[in-house]
């Protein structure tokens, strides 16, 4: 019996005509009051703009969207992929998960969760992973197991030439637009 037969669990009842999809540049100004409802961070207007654009273009990051057609985008989902030792290759982490509290608790977070562990499995990780210090019912109901704590501590970056080049707004290219 492999691991994942333990966590397998019945595709989530969201209502009709959501759609999970991969962000696009449009969807930027949609994005941010999500980010904003996404507890213990202090989220800056000005570094979501520069981190938007190379967010959406990086090849080892899932940036999804859920949308509904009477009311625009309602969640999003952010992971990313990396290499490991410890779990013997790639594994995939979600950084940030968040839907509108008027559309919570109905399906549209666990889709997101299932299109991120799609793109998990299409990108040949061994685990998926997360950090939450709330919803931990969410995730345990999904097949997530608790294994550590997660600490964080707020660096600052030393002022430098190099560091304003980043401090620039990104411009999307036509490609990053598709």
């Amino acid at each position: 019996m492999s691991d994942s037969s333990q966590f397998s669990r019945p595709r989530s009842t969201a209502p009709s005509g959501v759609l999970v999809r991969r962000a696009v540049v449009a969807d930027r100004d949609a994005v941010w009051p999500l980010v904003l409802e996404l507890p213990r961070h202090d989220p800056e207007r000005e570094a979501f703009e520069r981190s938007f654009g190379p967010l959406l273009a990086a090849l080892d990051t899932y940036f999804a969207v859920a949308e509904l057609p009477d009311h625009g985008v309602v969640g999003y989902l952010l992971a990313n992929r990396h290499l490991t030792f410890a779990s013997s290759g790639v594994v995939c982490r979600v950084e940030e998960v968040a839907v509108l509290p008027s559309h919570r608790r109905q399906g549209i977070g666990r889709l997101l969760l299932d299109s991120a562990e799609e793109w998990a499995a299409e990108v040949g990780a061994r685990r998926v992973g997360l950090a939450t210090g709330l919803s931990k019912e969410f995730y345990v109901s999904g097949g997530y197991a608790e294994t550590a704590g997660f600490f964080t501590k707020r660096v600052e970056a030393p002022a430098s030439p190099a560091a304003s080049d980043t401090d620039a707004t990104w411009a999307p290219s036509a490609a990053a637009t598709d």
